[in-house]
């Protein structure tokens, strides 16, 4: 089975980006699971409004244009 992701950076980011804390030994797949599921909510939310604007492509203005209510969906 191939790799996903690199699996030894994203725990190292995680790591340092925990300011001390421990974190659990899978905490970076939950990590990626999470960035999947924002990078799907925004392409499908992007994909949307392209289409009600008449574009069979997804561009960065579609994108542009979804990103904040996306972001603010996911919010911790």
């Amino acid at each position: 089975m191939s790799r996903l992701y690199p699996r030894s950076s994203l725990r190292r980011a995680v790591r340092e980006h925990s300011n001390g804390c421990k974190v659990a030994k899978t905490a970076d797949i939950l990590v990626y699971l999470n960035y999947m599921t924002f990078l799907d909510a925004l392409l499908r939310e992007a994909n949307i409004e392209a289409r009600q604007a008449g574009d069979k492509t997804i561009r960065k203005r579609h994108i542009d244009k979804v990103a904040h209510t996306v972001l603010h969906r996911f919010r911790g």
